[in-house]
């Protein structure tokens, strides 16, 4: 009875690491520094408050839902004016998706536009993996790449999910 739990653990546990593969969690973030060359327009909505919020997920499933029905092209994406793990797990952002430009498509009522500024310089990470692990890898990518650096990070934080799980995130340094 013990080998067949025992198989049976490993054949699980086998699946797991098969499925973290496929989505990507054994790559590395592509990490480097430049300066933001154009403008980043963004379509979505601010939050404030604490990320356990019953109104900050179903703000991801909006913006979501808008790019799955072609309401909104772009990638989604989300701008963070703080680091909720440093918050508290409080969070600052705007939810949304990145769009070409701001006048080519009709924003839903609650949307408004932000705009990530070009000239800034950001420690940029990049990935092809599935937004499920891909945050996590970019993140420690970046925060690395700036204690290596001795740079400082200024808390403002461009994640961005594009087709094909490509994955990236700009961090502004200070």
């Amino acid at each position: 009875m013990t080998r067949w739990l025992f198989l049976a653990a490993l054949l699980i546990a086998f699946g797991f690491a098969g499925v973290y593969t496929y989505l990507g969690g054994f790559r590395a973030a592509d990490v480097q520094q430049q300066t933001t060359a154009q403008p980043i327009f963004l379509a979505g909505r601010y939050f404030s408050g604490r990320v356990s919020n019953e109104q900050f997920g179903p703000m991801f499933r909006q913006a979501q839902q808008l790019h799955a029905t072609g309401q909104l092209r772009g990638d989604l994406a989300n701008i963070y004016y703080n680091d909720p793990a440093a918050a508290e797990d409080t969070v600052r952002a705007f939810v949304g998706l990145i769009v070409a430009d701001t006048v080519s498509q009709q924003l839903p009522t609650e949307y408004r536009y932000r705009t990530f500024a070009a000239g800034q310089r950001v420690v940029q990470a990049r990935i092809q993996a599935s937004y499920l692990v891909a945050p996590d890898k970019l993140y420690s990518g970046v925060k690395t790449y700036a204690e290596q650096h001795q740079l400082k990070l200024a808390q403002v934080y461009l994640e961005r999910f594009g087709a094909d799980d490509q994955a990236e995130v700009l961090a502004v340094v200070k």
